[in-house]
Parts: C-alpha cells; structure tokens; sequence
C-alpha cells in the first residue's frame, strides 16, 4: 500500500492506494453515525458487500448510492442522485459521504 497525502493545512487527509486495502482504514476519517457509501457498477460489485458490513459491524448506519460507470456521468444530475439518495434516508449533516 501506498499513502499520498494531501496536504491543506488543517484540512489535510491521506488517500491510501494499494489492493485489499483493509476498510479499517476508513474509521478515523467518518464523522457522525450515518455513512452513505457512493461507488460505481464496476467498483461496488467488488467490494460494497465487504465495506458495508464491516461499517455496520462497526455500529454505523450505512447506505449506498450507486452510480453508472464513466466520466460522462460525473454530472450536477448525477450529484442530485447522491442527494436524493440521502433524502430518502434521511440522512443528517453530519453524515459521512
């Protein structure tokens, strides 16, 4: 596994790139009690199943929102989706996305 990290000040974060990266890794980073995980139909047939139970194993309420593949669908339409699906679940401000 490899670590970039991002530096803005107080905003800084890491982004963790490697093969079966372990969702453990994802803990420090959620805020509140909701997450909502938002991926893609190539990605989340891959790993969804696995990140989400570990998120509820974990004590979180979790949800997804999955999208179509390709830049073409990284749209302000497609971001209303993201929303909806937030709506719909009544997700709070402080969720995770």
């Amino acid at each position: 596994m490899q670590t970039l990290q991002v530096g803005l000040a107080e905003r800084a974060y890491p982004i963790h790139i490697g093969y079966g990266l372990d969702p453990a890794l994802l803990l420090p980073h959620i805020e509140g009690q909701q997450v909502m995980v938002v991926s893609n139909t190539t990605v989340a047939p891959l790993y969804l199943r696995s990140y989400q139970a570990f998120l509820q194993d974990s004590g979180l309420q979790v949800a997804s929102c999955i999208l179509p593949d390709g830049e073409q669908f990284k749209t302000l339409d497609t971001l209303g989706l993201i929303y909806d699906a937030l709506l719909e679940r009544r997700f709070n401000r402080d969720c995770t996305v």
